[in-house]
């Protein structure tokens, strides 16, 4: 499940190819990590492919933050220093290949090519790599929850709510396998194949649970949430949102055939700030929200009218978003100087003409 989950994220086109990247490799990773429960037993467990198989496991967090980071960072990039995250893997590797590199005991090793001292060195740092990266993530997460509740109070972020049970889930699990290594040590040893049992079906409804995501709720995997980029990769200047993007939506979407729609509710369609939405028409038409709205509103009116279709005005207006006849007849004298019955007359005039 875990590799055809990754080709799905890999292979599904969509604009998010990088933070689909990061998860596609940490699900690949933990396939690779969850298959010495299949291959690796007494006689290859001190092999140089198994040594390999639990250092590649130190690679997961890395790449686990990266996805976080991706998701919530529109700008973020790998950069020559993140090779720093390499480390971890690099000691793992040279501490589970062939020798007693450590020294920390003599005598037989208990497991792939480590002494006691050394395996019980190899569980401590395990769990405290992951801890700390686990703790970076629940940064990144709270920052940007933090952020958001103060740009978008009205809305909320499907990709920020779904990132925060994913990071639960993880650290629910982990503990759990915590908890197992340290009741392992005490002589209450007997609970530990049970937790051990129940950590593989805890996997593996985690995975059966991305999956399903996958399913219910693609836009998870394939869309980009345009309020995280609002936040994580805004411009220098807090006047400058995409002007193109929001004209784009307005003849695409057609909000404004809704008689409801509101300064507030434009703005979380848009994924922007109510703010933001007032000061880029005021800048780049010199006119507030309703002139705005009502422009569209009247043009859309104009070509119900031009189609002769037998519409009455009181028709035409409530299907152009307006609510009333008067603020009808104002906004498209002002904008056309014209009353609606006027410029229907004139139209039949040319056309009789």
């Amino acid at each position: 499940m875990c590799v055809l989950l990754a080709c799905f994220l890999v292979l599904a086109p969509n604009p998010r190819t990088l933070p689909n990247r990061f998860l596609a490799a940490f699900l690949l990773l933990t396939a690779i990590e969850l298959s010495g429960w299949l291959w690796v037993d007494a006689g290859n467990q001190a092999h140089w492919t198994n040594a390999l198989r639990l250092a590649l496991g130190k690679l997961q967090m890395p790449v686990f933050l990266g996805f976080f980071l991706a998701s919530c960072y529109a700008d973020f990039r790998l950069k020559w220093r993140d090779a720093l995250h390499l480390i971890p893997m690099t000691m793992a590797l040279w501490l589970a290949l062939p020798g007693d590199q450590l020294h920390l005991s003599p005598g037989d090793y208990s497991s792939v090519n480590l002494s006691p001292a050394e395996q019980a060195a190899f569980t401590v740092g395990s769990h405290l790599l992951y801890y700390g990266y686990m703790a970076m993530v629940i940064w990144v997460l709270v920052r940007f929850w933090t952020l958001y509740r103060n740009q978008h109070a009205a809305g909320r972020s499907q990709t920020l709510l779904w990132l925060t049970q994913l990071a639960g889930a993880s650290l629910f699990a982990h503990t759990l396998i915590l908890l197992r290594d340290v009741l392992n040590l005490s002589p209450a040893h007997a609970v530990v194949l049970p937790l051990q049992l129940l950590g593989a079906v805890l996997a593996l409804g985690i995975t059966t649970w991305i999956a399903l995501k996958s399913l219910l709720h693609p836009e998870l995997f394939r869309d980009v949430d345009r309020r995280l980029i609002s936040l994580s990769s805004r411009p220098a200047s807090p006047h400058a949102p995409d002007l193109q993007r929001v004209l784009a939506y307005m003849d695409s979407q057609t909000p404004y055939l809704d008689p409801n729609l509101n300064l507030a509710r434009l703005s979380d369609q848009l994924a922007m700030t109510p703010r933001e939405v007032s000061e880029l028409l005021n800048q780049s038409h010199g006119v507030h929200f309703f002139d705005f709205i009502n422009r569209y509103r009247v043009r859309h009116a104009q070509s119900l009218l031009e189609a002769q279709d037998g519409q009455s005005v009181l028709q035409i207006l409530h299907a152009s978003g307006f609510n009333s006849k008067s603020s009808f007849n104002t906004a498209f004298k002002k904008h056309t100087g014209l009353t609606p019955s006027a410029f229907r007359k004139n139209l039949q005039t040319v056309q009789t003409a």
